[in-house]
């Protein structure tokens, strides 16, 4: 009986763990230099991790840029898949370029799903080949619990990660591209006449922010894994679950202001943290639409943000962390701290002004020499042509082809060809060996002096030759005129005139006409 007691104990135990993540979501603040765990909650649980996907589809655009495979001025050329993307999006047609620079930009800001295709088209050929790498390089990292399916986060029921993986994944973007931290920090771009700010809510709000990216589909609720510097310090906060935006915004700043109040952890690194176990990620998206907030991922306000006080997290429920007294200003935040309102309901302040980054469409001066993007060149109907500048050095031919071009190796007509005969040895005309690697394509082969004649044709040919007729020689080639005399000539009609260089003009008579008049013997 006791042993029945305990099993069914136990079982009630394991369910109700596996029931917990559904409605409490899940969560993870850690050191950025040491990955010291900070405070954690269901870590390893599998959550579907929508456009926070969009950091691995960069960690591996700026890993191809690395290895000199594309550049960030590459003109990537957006096909009808990528432009037919759901929104969030920016409304990029098909055949228009964006570098992989402005692509960048625009995706980690705005979180557009057309870019993040055009990016996985740009640098791996297509997606599915891209979504490849993605998934090698997550194994790489030690991304246990992450599959993914698509380079933008479209939620997919075999799409999920875990806030520990996200956790791994923002280590090694910072550790290995710090110099690109602008892509992950910046505030807003302008697109035309566009503003686009950033969809994370903690950007200019929230005193020492970094970065990193939001994410949301209706399974998932609404994610963030956020990064924050103060005193030297860099921590990493990750949330995924939120019932809505101004949730996940409010509970990634108490993270944070509970992590920066601790100088120690559990003992326990990230790279240590267990892994999941192994099942589907839950999908909350019955908890989101009861919410009734906006399901989306780019609705986002410049004023101040609320939420009620039961979104507390652990020993921070009164909405400031144990570090700050409730209500009073943090150093440097310009007015932008946590705040709880007799009424029990928690505040951010509202956002300081953005600096924005311009972005467009289209080639920059740098496109004409940067690689080409992997689609261009996997797609020979793709291709783009390069950009050639009215006065400018062309710079031709495919960029990263491996060994210069010549005139014989590149399917042209082989060196001392015989398609002309030549009328002595070694006057055949060679191009110079550099003929191919700038400028425009030159004629290639062997060309030699000489009239072609049937033996110097290839086999087969000379029968197609038919003999000449025995009139066509003259049929062909005009009789010579013949020069006669002016006496003997008949006088041309008064229209004509005599032509200089076939007829000599006749010499001025002594006597006006007198002996061309008299009749013939």
């Amino acid at each position: 009986m006791n042993a029945f007691r305990l099993a069914a104990g136990a079982t009630l135990a394991s369910f109700l763990v596996a029931a917990v993540p559904a409605q409490a979501g899940t969560s993870l603040v850690i050191d950025a230099s040491s990955g010291a765990v900070l405070s954690s909650e269901n870590a390893s649980q599998a959550w579907h991790p929508a456009s926070t996907t969009k950091m691995m589809t960069l960690y591996v655009a700026l890993k191809a840029v690395r290895d000199g495979k594309i550049g960030l001025e590459t003109a990537i050329p957006a096909s009808k898949r990528a432009a037919s993307q759901p929104r969030v999006k920016v409304y990029i047609r098909a055949g228009q370029e964006v570098t992989l620079d402005n692509a960048i930009r625009i995706m980690m800001v705005k979180s557009a799903n057309d870019i993040a295709y055009v990016i996985a088209e740009g640098v791996g050929g297509d997606v599915e080949n891209f979504v490849g790498m993605m998934n090698a390089e997550a194994r790489r990292l030690g991304m246990r619990d992450t599959n993914f399916v698509n380079p933008n986060g479209w939620h997919h029921p075999d799409q999920q990660s875990s806030a520990r993986d996200l956790a791994v994944l923002a280590m090694a973007l910072m550790s290995e591209f710090g110099d690109y931290s602008e892509y992950w920090n910046t505030g807003a771009v302008q697109l035309g006449k566009q503003v686009l700010k950033n969809t994370n809510g903690l950007v200019g709000r929230y005193y020492g922010i970094n970065g990193f990216k939001t994410g949301f589909v209706c399974a998932s609720g609404f994610n963030v894994v956020a990064t924050a510097t103060r005193g030297g310090r860099t921590l990493i906060a990750v949330v995924m679950g939120a019932h809505s935006g101004s949730e996940r915004t409010i509970k990634a700043a108490q993270l944070l202001d509970d992590g920066f109040g601790k100088w120690g952890g559990f003992g326990s690194t990230v790279a240590n943290l267990p892994s999941g176990t192994g099942g589907r990620a839950y999908s909350v998206c019955d908890a989101v639409r009861r919410g009734g907030g906006a399901l989306g991922d780019d609705v986002e306000s410049s004023g101040p943000i609320t939420v009620s006080s039961g979104h507390g997290v652990g020993g921070n429920s009164d909405g400031t962390s144990d570090r700050f007294a409730v209500g009073a200003p943090q150093a440097g935040v310009g007015g932008s701290v946590l705040t709880r309102s007799p009424s029990g309901r928690i505040t951010l302040g509202p956002r300081a002004p953005l600096a924005t980054v311009n972005v467009a469409f289209g080639r920059t001066p740098g496109s004409a020499s940067a690689p080409l993007a992997a689609n261009a060149v996997a797609k020979p109907d793709t291709q783009i042509a390069r950009e050639i500048q009215p006065g400018a050095p062309v710079a031709a031919g495919l960029v990263g082809a491996g060994a210069g071009r010549t005139a014989s190796a590149n399917g042209a007509i082989p060196a001392r060809s015989s398609a002309f005969a030549a009328t002595a040895p070694g006057d055949e005309v060679q191009p110079p060996s550099d003929a191919f690697r700038s400028g425009p394509l030159r004629l290639q082969g062997a060309v030699q002096a000489g009239a072609a004649t049937p033996a110097s044709l290839r086999p087969g040919a000379a029968a197609g030759i038919k003999p000449a007729g025995r009139n066509s020689a003259a049929k062909a080639s005009p009789a010579k005129p013949v020069l006669t005399k002016p006496a003997k000539a008949k006088p041309a009609p008064a229209k004509a005139k005599p032509t200089t260089a076939l007829v000599k003009p006749p010499a001025r008579p002594s006597k006006p006409a007198a002996s061309a008049a008299k009749p013939d013997a």
